[in-house]
């Protein structure tokens, strides 16, 4: 016989409640049963035939989802059992705690409890309310008790549908969620490390965690998401996609590092310079300009500038000034100081097969083939992985027909 356990959460079904808990709780009971299904925001339905020789009666069962659900977030719960879905969650719904700081209540409701209860309890709109208490039905058990065809030439088949209830039935079968394809890790750091290379440990060690979770479960990540956030400038984030989901902590590790290094190089810029024109300026008022400058270096056309004065004097009325331009070099600037890492793998997939047939013929065979030789260069470093190309077909000597070429990234 199939045991149905609602959980309701009063204060996640007002207007203006912080939902973002919810998705946590339902990670949570996860932990209790395979099947667990949302049916709206602040309630969920959980399946618990069979647990009973593995964690006790009912009872027992409901608390322990009551204390999985308040370690992601203390809130008040209402518990209900019952043998099919409608059961169970008007189960929820009349369940009252016994006092006022009581975390839970919990109530199980049988078919035979249906008789007494009000027909307002049902799922029907004002317009069947109306109708029904027009032909003086006022608890489930009246309904319940008239004639199946004389209820449907009334009602039609949401009458039917309303009786059925009434009667305790209800076949729709649960529908379990599937569990978010992410899993995340994440280290603050009370003195921030000095630059992205002191994070490479932490990357490792992250990635190595998230790795044997999922190997626990059977599973992998066909996308990698590293977060830096720094001290003294703008968050760094890189997603690093797989063609097919890898459990290779190390090879993830250095991916996203030398993603995160190329972008944190891209975005410094560690050479700049910038070009200042003086007018007017001879050497000695070169030399005290760029006195405070440190690192500069200038050059001066004045001789450029004199000369063509003096070639169009004659067509120029007044001579143009003599300008001196200045290149200034900055220094690069230090990295930024790390101050958390965050690493998340989603997309998790079975990851049924370890190695990429890489030399068969098949469409889009080339992107796999691609990654692994990319994998290859990651591992051994660069300048390791080359390809030939055919330049001369026709020259009369073969080493000039083709030339080697590095494959980069």
């Amino acid at each position: 016989m199939t045991r149905l356990l609602a959980l309701v959460w009063p204060e996640l079904r007002q207007p203006d409640a912080d939902t973002q808990p919810f998705d946590g709780m339902l990670d949570a009971l996860d932990d209790l049963s395979p099947r667990v299904e949302a049916i709206d925001t602040g309630v969920a339905l959980v399946d618990i035939t069979g647990l009973e020789p593995m964690w006790g009666p009912e009872r027992r069962i409901a608390a322990r989802a009551v204390m999985l659900a308040r370690a992601v977030t203390p809130l008040r719960t209402r518990c209900g059992i019952g043998d099919n879905r409608w059961l169970a969650i008007l189960a929820a719904r009349l369940a009252r705690f016994e006092r006022p700081d009581a975390p839970a209540a919990l109530h199980a409701l049988s078919r035979e409890e249906l008789r007494d209860l009000p027909l307002s309890l049902l799922p029907a709109d004002a317009a069947t309310r109306q109708r029904l208490a027009l032909f003086g039905l006022t608890t489930m058990g009246q309904l319940a008790g008239l004639p199946r065809s004389a209820v449907g030439a009334q009602f039609g088949a949401a009458g039917e549908r309303l009786q059925a209830l009434a009667r305790g039935h209800d076949t729709r079968p649960i529908v379990p969620r599937r569990r978010p394809e992410r899993v995340e890790a994440r280290d603050t750091f009370e003195t921030p490390l000095d630059g992205i290379g002191s994070a490479t440990l932490t990357v490792r060690r992250l990635a190595a965690e998230l790795c044997d979770r999922l190997r626990a479960r059977h599973l992998a990540p066909g996308r990698a998401v590293l977060s830096l956030r720094f001290e003294d400038a703008p968050a760094l984030r890189v997603a690093q996609p797989f063609p097919q989901p890898a459990l290779e902590p190390d090879w993830i590790a250095r991916l996203l590092l030398s993603r995160v290094e190329a972008s944190a190089r891209a975005r410094a810029g560690m050479l700049s310079q910038r070009h200042v024109e003086l007018p007017d300026a001879n050497q000695d008022d070169l030399r005290q300009r760029l006195r405070p400058l440190r690192g500069a270096r200038a050059t001066s056309n004045r001789g450029k500038s004199e000369a063509s004065d003096a070639s169009d004097r004659s067509e120029t009325p007044h001579p143009s000034p003599k300008v001196a331009t200045i290149d200034i070099w900055q220094e690069p600037t230090p990295e930024p100081r790390v101050a958390s890492v965050h690493l998340a793998f989603d997309r998790l997939a079975d990851p049924s097969t370890s190695q990429l047939p890489a030399f068969e013929a098949r469409a889009g065979r080339w992107e796999e083939l691609r990654w692994s030789l990319e994998r290859i260069r990651h591992r051994f470093g660069e300048g390791r992985l080359w390809r030939a190309t055919t330049e001369r077909p026709l020259a009369a000597l073969p080493e000039h027909r083709s030339r080697l070429v590095d494959i980069g990234p």
